[in-house]
């Protein structure tokens, strides 16, 4: 009795694939793939304009020079703040400047070559031929 029972579920989940047979089913066609090139969506980005950048005035202070740049500063009218840092520190404010310089061109060439990825400039048929 199991055996007919393990034979009729064999049967009932392979179905009628066992024994070729199709009831009215059509034969499938195999599916065919076709692919289509798709022009890229222009990006239209616009390259940001180069900084303009004003500078600062840099003032030089020396024990021998401090009195008269206090001095200096009162009679323009202007806040006796300064601000200080050292020559060590200076030089790392200019090692960081230069990073940052870097960093700005090399995101520069990254639009650019998306830029030239994403619109390439269209060759001129003629040239092509020759």
């Amino acid at each position: 009795m199991k055996i007919i029972l393990l034979l009729l579920m064999s049967v009932m989940l392979t179905g009628c694939s066992v024994f070729g047979i199709s009831f009215g089913r059509t034969k499938s066609t195999p599916v065919e793939i076709v692919t289509q090139e798709v022009e890229r969506t222009r990006l239209e980005l616009e390259l940001p304009a180069p900084l303009k950048l004003t500078s600062a005035e840099w003032i030089l202070i020396t024990p021998e020079n401090a009195e008269d740049v206090w001095k200096k500063l009162q009679e323009d009218n202007k806040h006796p703040v300064l601000f200080a840092i050292t020559s060590e520190g200076y030089e790392q404010l200019s090692l960081s400047m230069a990073e940052m310089r870097n960093y700005i061109a090399t995101q520069r060439l990254i639009i650019v070559k998306y830029q030239e990825y994403y619109e390439p400039k269209k060759t001129d048929p003629e040239s092509d031929s020759k």
